[in-house]
């Protein structure tokens, strides 16, 4: 009866270090994944020709961009979330709808670091996941600039 208390508990100390783990590299996925989407969305910008059309108005259109005569595609796929397992975001916006970043739909309270992955470290203060903000580079001074 002692060896399987002795066993119970170390079952549970080694799910608890595994569910730690695991949600560790879910934050790295979330990073890549919200880098992954302010990248295209600084690609859709850059290709784009029409001054009224800057940035995408659906993720969609970061798949397969018909703007011009051969689309192009700035995301092979739509990323899934790993805080939430699906493919919604959270979409930043401008005032005209255009999309400039992402975020995650979780609520979910992520752990206390310095850094996440190379070049990336949580909002001080952040609450949850959703405060963590992937926007396209030239859209940070349209947004900071924005009332």
């Amino acid at each position: 009866m002692f060896l399987i208390a002795i066993m119970g508990m170390a079952s549970a100390m080694a799910s608890a270090v595994w569910s730690t783990v695991q949600r560790r590299d879910n934050e790295r996925e979330l990073v890549f994944a919200g880098r992954q989407f302010a990248d295209a969305i600084e690609r859709y910008r850059a290709q784009s020709s029409d001054a009224v059309h800057l940035y995408p108005r659906s993720l969609q259109e970061l798949l397969r961009d018909e703007r011009s005569v051969v689309p192009r595609h700035h995301l092979r796929r739509l990323y899934v979330d790993p805080m939430t397992g699906d493919t919604r975001w959270g979409l930043i916006r401008l005032a005209d709808g255009s999309i400039v970043g992402v975020h995650s739909l979780s609520e979910r309270v992520p752990f206390e670091r310095q850094s996440v992955a190379p070049g990336f470290s949580p909002p001080p203060g952040g609450k949850s996941y959703q405060d963590w903000r992937f926007v396209a580079p030239s859209a940070l001074d349209v947004l900071s600039s924005s009332p």
